[in-house]
């Protein structure tokens, strides 16, 4: 019996090249596990690129999303769904925000609640330790700095496009120019919609492709603004900005041609949320995994 082997398919291009590559080459070794964990938030068209990942390269995936326990002190577990049925109304996100509050850089909960830890819990259910089998990241090797050393050496980690098949963005931006599909996004959007890692300027060109985008974040301010264990308000975006404040600088700097002020800050996610990266400690770690 082939050993199992996990990979962590976030639904960029990144990690779905990485997919491609581990299971065009390493199958005769592996008995591989392809997951992703929806959000709810997910651009559409990522969830059409997984799904298309799945028709014509058969990854097989196992379609995630998190399942919370209110009232109770146990982490999200996990349900299993596919292309058809996975939330596209920020559901599962809604669920996290009630519990443990609007995330931001000061409590990033939102990937350990809405990614990992319903991964977590369906290797679980196939009777697998997660620290006992390897799990394959999708950073590359211009992204390294997104690698956490200190997860590294605590789990079965492995970036196999750093350390197996060494490739940079334009290394994967030219393998899918020749694919029959693509995912369709452009970089400043992102997977997740609105996410808070973002720097202002990628919001701002969000704000002018398609305002609606920040619907689900106006609705969490004003339901959750006051949810979780801290003092006083929280919001998502940088500097504890609110979503009315967010869209009050992106008219403030309307027409503003060179970046001169700090909102114009690079940074953040750009294409995709991977598993394990480089982000700093939640404080309220403790009350999702006690």
């Amino acid at each position: 019996m082939k050993p199992k082997f996990h990979i962590s398919f976030s639904g960029g291009r990144t990690s779905a090249y990485m997919t491609k590559l581990l299971l065009d080459n390493w199958s005769d070794r592996y008995d591989f596990i392809v997951t992703f964990a929806n959000t709810g938030l997910e651009h559409p068209k990522t969830l059409d690129f997984i799904h298309n990942c799945d028709v014509h390269f058969g990854y097989n995936t196992v379609w995630l999303e998190a399942v919370v326990y209110h009232d109770k002190r146990l982490a999200p577990s996990h349900k299993i769904v596919d292309y058809a049925s996975a939330a596209r109304d920020g559901l599962p996100f809604e669920e996290t925000i009630k519990k443990y509050g609007i995330p931001n850089q000061k409590f990033p909960g939102c990937t350990r609640d809405l990614k990992l830890n319903p991964i977590k819990s369906y290797l679980k259910s196939l009777g697998i330790n997660e620290h006992e089998i390897p799990t394959a990241i999708g950073i590359r090797t211009d992204e390294a700095r997104r690698v956490n050393p200190k997860t590294v050496a605590a789990r079965t980690l492995v970036y196999p496009l750093i350390n197996n098949w060494p490739s940079d963005k334009q290394d994967v931006l030219d393998w899918w120019e020749d694919q029959p599909f693509d995912l369709g996004i452009e970089e400043f959007e992102g997977n997740c919609l609105g996410c808070w890692k973002k720097s202002f300027k990628k919001h701002f060109m969000q704000i002018e492709r398609d305002p609606s985008v920040y619907d689900f974040h106006r609705r969490m301010d004003a339901e959750h603004e006051f949810t979780g264990p801290q003092e006083g308000h929280r919001h998502f975006f940088r500097g504890d900005a609110s979503t009315v404040r967010l869209f009050q600088m992106y008219e403030e700097n309307k027409g503003v041609s060179r970046p001169t002020v700090s909102v114009y800050e690079d940074g953040g996610c750009s294409e995709s949320c991977e598993l394990f990266e480089m982000i700093a400690n939640d404080p309220l770690d403790r009350l999702r995994n006690p």
